[in-house]
């Protein structure tokens, strides 16, 4: 009986921690140019970028081919922002994993996913207060 195990751990009181483990969910990359409000959404499924930067998969995305005209209008837009300018997620530099950006949202049928919405802004070139302008009243 050397290997009979205590009453108490195989009884109903010994299986009251239940772990819940979550299946992986996908990840949407959205990638807006400038102040739009429309960017190019790439999706990677679950287990597909655990192992990579934020930078790396965004820079994946905007190496794609297969977008249609008006995704390639976008991307066209988004590179023209980064002609000068950075990515940005909330503000600041690109950095990090996805995950570490990413908000949890679900579908219209209740399916989870993560979103990290990305910014390509270009510095505002001029500005109102440009010495020797006589149309400003400077």
């Amino acid at each position: 009986m050397a290997n009979a195990a205590p009453a108490g751990i195989l009884g109903a009181e010994g299986l009251k921690a239940v772990v819940v483990v979550e299946k992986p969910i996908p990840l949407v990359i959205e990638i807006l140019p400038g102040q739009a409000g429309e960017g190019i959404i790439d999706i990677y499924e679950p287990g597909s970028y655990e192992e990579s930067s934020l930078r790396e998969l965004v820079f994946r995305t905007l190496g794609k081919k297969n977008w249609s005209i008006e995704e390639k209008q976008i991307l066209d837009d988004i590179h023209r922002q980064l002609a000068g300018g950075k990515l940005l997620i909330r503000g600041k530099d690109l950095h990090g994993n996805a995950v570490d950006h990413a908000i949890i949202e679900e579908t219209e049928e209740g399916e989870k996913y993560l979103y990290v919405p990305v910014r390509a802004l270009k510095p505002q070139e001029g500005g109102a207060n440009l010495p020797g302008r006589k149309d400003l009243g400077c």
